[in-house]
């Protein structure tokens, strides 16, 4: 007998997510073989495990907005880790309040289905679902993080964390890949907590710790350097031991899908496009350059400008509150501008910097269209593209190490007798009507 058929009937259907945020397939393959996954290995006999596609642009709180609505960015509306109100002119964070299509614990949930959703990007502040939700990395404050809101004292009486503070890595690096290990342990805890004490049919718990140790130490990873490599494979080996304490408490009759959002790679150099907009006089500055802080001190005069990673908005007028590129001129400027980047080159090395360039009919087609970028840059492997104001360089040395890839995401799903496969899955997106063919259909 399962574990949790006190809670439902054998009949009722149940499945467990676990996402691993920015874990590579090639990567998670290397372990596999190389015997540093043996849990994970064990699990390639008993389901499919696939390689798929992101999202443009690669960032994980767009990723896992389009995992859990099942729309581009242009249906569900956040397009990015930093985003834009065109007129008046305003750079905000986008979060929970801003995404604008049901998710998969909404459309369970008018099914009077109930679901658990831990740590997962961009649902922070917490919306009412028909279960309990514990909001992600954009949270602060626990007390404000959860729903219902005394899940919160549960969670501080197990302390929990709502993510490890990357501005310690820049401190010690030594403190910082233990503070992801305290809280990926506490992660495990509560999500074991969890699954035993709530009434759930579907359960989503994110791992965030995956995508900061890549983050910081890729490199160290990458270059065996030995003051972190060693500790770097054991955080991994301990996500393995997880998984192998997380199908002891499944049934055999518990649908499992193990997936990430994106792939990684190290970096070679950080490229700021705004700098290289300015050198091109596409953008302008209102104040001296030393003295702007952000884009919000942009002058009328500019044509462009860009926001991280690789997307360029034109400052067309009638749109943007300071748009001075008329109608006619802004198909052009486009062709211009993604002619000039696909000849963007390293000055050190003469070697291409932007792999591909997409105008955004081409990637979206939902509602929101209007708020995407224009143009979305894709660099080769290596050239992490920035969107810093006013920046002194056009190629930077920066401390993070690693950065996203799109096409080198995973996904696992262990065998079922319903029917889901996962051989049409082509990109994450793909994912949420499996999991809703599984709860919805007959």
């Amino acid at each position: 007998m399962g574990l949790f058929n006190n809670i439902f009937s054998k009949n009722k259907k149940k499945m467990v997510v676990l996402g691993l945020d920015g874990v590579p397939f090639t990567f998670m393959k290397r372990m596999i073989k190389e015997g540093k996954m043996p849990v994970f290995k064990s699990l390639l006999n008993k389901g499919s495990f696939k390689r798929m596609n992101s999202v443009l642009p690669t960032i994980s709180s767009v990723a896992w907005s389009t995992f859990m609505t099942g729309e581009d960015a242009s249906g569900h509306n956040i397009f990015g880790f930093i985003d834009r109100k065109a007129d008046p002119f305003k750079l905000y964070i986008p979060t929970a309040k801003h995404l604008k299509a049901p998710t998969i614990w909404d459309r369970l949930g008018e099914e009077n289905m109930r679901s658990v959703v831990l740590n997962v990007p961009v649902t922070y502040p917490p919306r009412k679902i028909k279960g309990t939700l514990v909001s992600g990395f954009l949270a602060t404050d626990l007390s404000k993080a959860t729903f219902p809101e005394e899940t919160a004292q549960e969670l501080e009486d197990m302390d929990y964390v709502i993510d490890a503070d990357t501005w310690v890595a820049r401190d010690s690096k030594k403190k910082f890949i233990g503070d992801l290990n305290y809280a990926l342990d506490r992660r495990f805890k509560t999500m074991f907590k969890f699954l035993e004490e709530k009434k759930w049919n579907y359960f989503q718990c994110h791992i965030m710790e995956t995508d900061r140790i890549n983050h910081f130490y890729w490199a160290d990873m990458v270059d065996e350097n030995p003051d972190f490599v060693n500790e770097f494979y054991e955080f991994y080996k301990k996500i393995d031991d997880y998984i192998g304490k997380l199908l002891k408490k499944l049934d055999d009759d518990t649908q499992l899908i193990i997936l990430s959002d994106h792939g990684f790679s190290k970096i070679k150099k950080e490229v700021q496009l705004n700098y290289w907009l300015e050198e091109k006089g596409y953008l302008k500055y209102n104040k001296a350059k030393d003295n702007v802080e952000n884009l919000e001190n942009m002058s009328s005069k500019s044509k462009a400008y860009s926001l991280l990673p690789g997307r360029i908005y034109i400052n067309r007028k009638g749109r943007e509150e300071m748009g001075t590129v008329a109608a006619s001129e802004y198909f052009k400027l486009r062709e211009k501008i993604k002619e000039e980047l696909l000849e963007l080159k390293d000055n050190e090395t003469n070697k291409k910097i932007i792999k591909d360039v997409f105008f955004r009919e081409e990637i979206y087609n939902g509602p929101y269209l209007e708020q995407a970028a224009d143009l979305i840059a894709v660099p080769h492997r290596g050239y992490d593209l920035k969107g810093k104001a006013a920046p002194a360089n056009f190629i930077e040395e920066g401390f993070i190490q690693g950065m996203h890839t799109f096409d080198d995401a995973f996904i696992y799903l262990k065998n079922n007798d319903y029917g889901l496969d996962i051989t049409d899955i082509e990109e994450i997106r793909d994912v949420n009507p499996l999991i809703l063919k599984y709860f919805l259909e007959n």
